[in-house]
Order: structure tokens, then C-alpha cells, then sequence
């Protein structure tokens, strides 16, 4: 049977309306340590549940992810920027993904970026003010990959030495030990 254009037409705006988006399809190579929730529309992974241990124990929960491995992070486009951390201290080359381009690979969007590490600390940035700073997710300090109990995996750093306008910038939002992002 055929289907004219006007019935083709409608059944394709129907369903468009119930569209959900289909996790990424990209395989992981490595250990997933950062995992980004909230408002995005490219996830890889579905809900926290049971078997979630740190999630869970941590009060986290969300409908769908994009998880990142080292590979994946680095895969985003690496950039290196100096600063001094923490500050007044010796000025060193960070690498790693830019904030926003990791957000927007995760389809993220929002107004607000929750930054959480693995001891529980988090802070809320102003997404817009975040990017605009040049927040970095760091992987490597000096070319040196972080370990867990060396800023690692994942380190939020600013070009506070290559930019005037950040150098009296606090240390307060540059989260070491990041393992979850979540954006509102």
C-alpha cells in the first residue's frame, strides 16, 4: 500500500513528537571517570540505580548521562593554559578539554554547572561565567597525567597566569578530584 505525502507527513510529525534521544553510541576504551548529567541531549549511559554504589551513596541520581573516559576527554580537543595553583604558587601548564567544549559534546545546556569531587565537595558556577573564563577540565599538570590523590582524574583550572582579568581570582572554584558534573 502506498502512503500519500500528506499521510507521511503527519506519521512523521507525530512521532516526532515522542523523539528521545539515543545514547551515543561511542565505546569507551577505558574506566569512565567523568560522568555529566542534568540538561543533555547526548547521553551514553541511563539512570543511576542500585548497582550505582557512588551515586547512590552520594545522594546523585539522574535519568540519562554522557559518560567520558581519559580517551573520550581527550578525543574533545586538548588545550594548555597557565596558572598558578593554588595561587601565589608556581605557575604550571594545565591540559585538558575546554569546560564548554565538554558540555557541548555532551549536549549539555543550562545556566547553572554543578562541579562535584570525589570527597563530596561542590560548587555551583554560572555556566555562562564558567565558559567565559576559560574554565578548563584538566587531565595533566606539567604533561603529567593526574593520579587519584594528585588532583585526579579530573582538575577545574582557569588561565588565571595568561589572563589579566583572572589573576586576583580566588581558588574557591577550581575543584580537584572531579568525578560528576551536572548542568541546570
Amino acid at each position: 500500500m502506498l502512503f500519500s505525502r500528506r499521510k507521511m507527513l503527519a506519521t512523521a510529525m507525530a512521532t516526532s513528537l515522542f523523539y528521545i534521544p539515543a545514547m551515543a553510541e561511542t565505546p569507551l576504551r577505558g574506566p569512565v571517570i567523568l560522568t555529566v548529567s542534568g540538561n543533555v541531549s547526548n547521553p551514553s549511559r541511563g539512570a543511576v540505580n542500585e548497582d550505582d554504589k557512588f551515586f547512590v551513596y552520594n545522594e546523585i541520581s539522574f535519568e540519562n548521562a554522557a559518560q567520558f573516559d581519559h580517551s573520550s576527554l581527550q578525543g574533545i580537543g586538548m588545550v594548555t593554559v597557565n596558572a598558578d595553583f593554588p595561587m601565589g604558587g608556581k605557575v604550571h601548564a594545565f591540559e585538558g578539554p575546554l569546560l564548554a567544549g565538554l558540555l557541548e559534546t555532551a549536549g549539555a545546556t543550562g545556566t547553572t554547572v554543578t562541579i562535584r569531587a570525589l570527597d563530596g565537595y561542590a560548587v555551583d558556577l554560572d555556566y555562562a561565567e564558567a565558559v567565559a573564563n576559560g574554565a578548563v577540565v584538566a587531565l595533566k599538570r606539567d604533561g603529567v597525567p593526574f593520579a587519584l590523590g594528585d588532583y585526579g582524574p579530573t582538575h577545574l583550572v582557569f588561565p588565571r597566569a595568561d589572563r589579566a582579568d583572572l589573576a586576583e581570582m580566588n581558588d574557591d572554584n577550581w575543584i580537584y578530584s572531579i568525578y560528576h558534573i551536572h548542568v541546570e
